[in-house]
């Protein structure tokens, strides 16, 4: 149940202008009374709104927005990353690679949000098996109902005021950079041709 201190924080939601972050978005606003809300895709114009913006509670899903460190410092509880990928697959395109390399599964992770890219402390790990036949875009879709799933999970422990787990997993060391996927999708996968 949520306590009315819990209820009147204010939260900041940055995400993708996919369906599952409207669903994410609006499940905020079930459990906040002030959630600000930024959707935003990679190659549009940057959005400024965040950077006046303070608060409680700072909520990014699925979302290839950086924030400075002095927008989140403005967020005096927690920063809190939903990233569609397992912790060795820093950056972007996760999906992409863990099909070229062959990976028997994937996830989603939950982070606390650091100056440096996909690396703060991991608060849950979920995981999936990859199926026969795995595109990047299927891969993509399932990732996201499956961080969504860890979305919920988390926001009611914050909503309960329970304390977020830690988990023992820890970031891979390569980040994985628009350039790299840039040259994975032009290069011909000669291995399982899964791509």
């Amino acid at each position: 149940m949520r306590t009315t201190s819990t209820r009147a924080r204010k939260v900041l939601f940055i995400g993708d202008t996919s369906h599952w972050s409207r669903l994410a978005a609006a499940h905020l606003r079930d459990v906040f009374d002030q959630v600000s809300v930024i959707l935003w895709d990679y190659g549009d114009p940057p959005p400024r709104a965040h950077e006046s913006w303070h608060g409680d509670h700072i909520f990014c899903f699925k979302a290839d927005l950086l924030l400075k460190p002095r927008t989140l410092a403005r967020a005096a509880v927690s920063a809190l990353n939903f990233h569609p990928a397992t912790p060795q697959f820093r950056g972007v395109g996760g999906y992409d690679f863990v099909l070229r390399e062959g990976g028997a599964e994937f996830g989603s992770t939950s982070h606390h949000i650091v100056p440096r890219i996909d690396a703060g402390p991991i608060v849950k790990v979920t995981r999936f098996p990859i199926v026969p036949g795995e595109s990047a875009a299927s891969l993509s879709a399932r990732t996201a109902a499956h961080c969504l799933v860890l979305f919920y999970e988390v926001i009611g422990m914050i909503a309960q005021g329970r304390e977020l787990p830690v988990s023992d997993e820890r970031w891979g060391e390569r980040l994985y950079t628009r350039a790299m996927l840039q040259r994975l999708r032009t290069t011909p996968d000669t291995t399982a041709g899964r791509l």
